[in-house]
C-alpha cells in the first residue's frame, strides 16, 4: 500500500511539472506571436508607427595608436653662470622673459677691467716699438741675436697679457648662449660674484621634446617620424600634434619598456618643461565601419543596434520595420563607435526613438544629425599604457 502511494505521488508530481512546463512555453509562444503582429494589429487599428530617427552605417579610416603617459623636456638648458669674479652692476633681464641668442643678461663693474685692458695696450706698444728697434740694430750688427729674441718674447707676453685683460672685460658682461626663457634670478644688483656663481636658468622651450616609455612588445610598429598626439590636464580642450624623432637603442631590462623622445612645435608658449602629457604614437591605419554612439544598445553581455529593414531611403521606406542586431563593436570617440561585426556599410541604424521599439516593429523612420565629429577618425584601437 505504502509502495502505491509513493507511486501515485511521484506520478502527480510528474504530472503537475510538465502542466507548469506547458503553461509557460505557451505563454512564452502566444507573447512572441502577439509581438510579430504587433506592428500588423497597429496598421489594422489604423494606429501609426513610431517616429524614429535613423543614421548610415559608415565607412572609415581608424588610426591605431599605441597609449602612453610621458613629460615634456627642454632640448637645451643651462644654469648661467659668472665667468670672473667682480660686482653686479646691471641685470638687463626679467624673471621668465623670453631672450635671443646673444641677449646681454647682466653686466659686471667694468672699470678696473678697461683699466687693465688699457695698460696692456701701452706695454704691447712699448714692448713692440722695442723689438723693431732690436731688428733695426740687429741688422747693422749692433745688438747680438740674444737680446732681440728677448725683446721678440717680450712683445709676445705683452700681446698675450692683452689678450687676457680683454677676455676678462669681456666676462664682465654675461650673454644668453641661446634663444629661451629665464627662470629665476639668483643675483641682486651689487652682488659679490665669484667664477661659477649661479645667475638663472635658460631653458630651450621652442620646441619641447616629449618622453614617453612603450612597452617592448610594439618595438616592431615603431617607426622615426610617426605622428604623435598629446594631450594634458591643464589645456584639456587642446590637442597637440608633434612627431616621433628619437627611438631608444635598448629595452629596459627591469620594466621591458623602450624609451621614446617626441618633439613638439611651441610657437605658442603654452607648454612648459616638466609638464605632464597623455601621448597617443599613431602606428597604422585601418578601413573599418562607424555608427553614431546613440546607436548601440548594451544590454548586460550585449550590444545591439536596431537596423532598419528594408534598408531603403529613410522617407521612400513606407514599409520599413527594425530589425534587433548583435554587434561587435571597437573604440569610440567623438560620438562615433567603431562596428567589427553585425552590420554592413550603407545600412542604417535607429539613434533616437529606441524607447519600446522591438523586433519587426513597423516605423516610420527620418534622417538624423551626424555627431559633431563626424568626418573625424574614432580613437585609437590599441593602447599600451604606461
Amino acid at each position: 500500500m505504502n509502495a502505491m502511494t509513493t507511486h501515485t505521488r511521484r506520478t502527480l508530481l510528474l504530472l503537475l511539472l510538465t502542466l507548469v512546463v506547458g503553461t509557460a512555453l505557451s505563454a512564452w509562444l502566444f507573447r512572441e506571436t502577439l509581438l510579430s503582429n504587433g506592428s500588423k494589429e497597429d496598421s489594422a487599428r489604423g494606429r501609426p508607427p513610431p517616429t524614429v530617427e535613423t543614421a548610415q552605417v559608415e565607412r572609415a579610416i581608424i588610426a591605431d595608436h599605441i597609449r602612453a603617459t610621458g613629460t615634456l623636456q627642454a632640448p637645451e638648458a643651462v644654469t648661467i653662470t659668472a665667468r670672473t669674479a667682480g660686482r653686479v652692476a646691471k641685470i638687463h633681464f626679467e624673471e621668465g622673459q623670453r631672450v635671443t641668442a646673444g641677449a646681454l643678461l647682466v653686466e659686471l663693474e667694468r672699470d678696473r677691467s678697461e683699466a687693465a685692458v688699457e695698460r696692456a695696450a701701452a706695454r704691447l706698444e712699448q714692448r713692440s716699438s722695442a723689438e723693431a728697434r732690436r731688428e733695426e740694430l740687429m741688422a747693422k750688427d749692433f745688438v747680438s741675436a740674444a737680446e732681440l729674441d728677448s725683446a721678440e718674447a717680450a712683445a709676445r707676453e705683452a700681446k698675450a697679457q692683452l689678450r687676457i685683460a680683454r677676455e676678462d672685460l669681456d666676462d664682465r658682461s654675461i650673454e644668453a648662449p641661446f634663444a629661451g626663457v629665464i627662470g629665476r634670478r639668483l643675483i641682486s644688483i651689487g652682488a659679490l660674484l665669484q667664477p661659477g656663481d649661479p645667475i638663472a636658468r635658460l631653458s630651450r622651450t621652442q620646441p619641447l621634446d616629449l618622453l614617453f616609455m612603450v612597452p617592448g612588445v610594439e618595438i616592431g610598429r615603431i617607426e622615426s617620424g610617426q605622428r604623435v598626439e598629446a594631450t594634458t590636464p591643464a589645456y584639456p580642450s587642446r590637442r597637440f600634434d608633434g612627431a616621433l624623432t628619437l627611438i631608444g637603442t635598448e629595452v629596459d631590462p627591469g620594466t621591458r619598456t623602450l624609451p621614446l623622445e617626441a618633439t613638439f612645435d611651441n610657437s605658442d608658449g603654452l607648454l612648459k618643461p616638466g609638464m605632464f602629457m597623455q601621448v597617443a604614437l599613431l602606428v597604422g591605419q585601418r578601413d573599418t565601419l562607424r555608427v553614431p554612439e546613440a546607436a548601440v544598445i548594451t544590454e548586460g553581455p550585449n550590444t545591439l543596434v536596431y537596423a532598419l529593414r528594408p534598408p531603403a531611403e529613410d522617407e521612400k521606406n513606407s514599409d520599413a520595420t527594425v530589425e534587433r542586431r548583435r554587434v561587435e563593436t571597437g573604440t569610440r570617440r567623438d560620438g562615433w563607435v567603431e562596428i567589427r561585426g553585425g552590420v554592413t556599410a550603407g545600412e542604417r541604424v535607429v539613434v533616437a526613438g529606441l524607447q519600446g521599439l522591438r523586433d519587426g516593429l513597423a516605423v516610420h523612420p527620418t534622417s538624423a544629425t551626424e555627431p559633431s565629429g563626424a568626418g573625424a577618425p574614432p580613437a585609437e584601437s590599441t593602447e599600451a599604457r604606461r
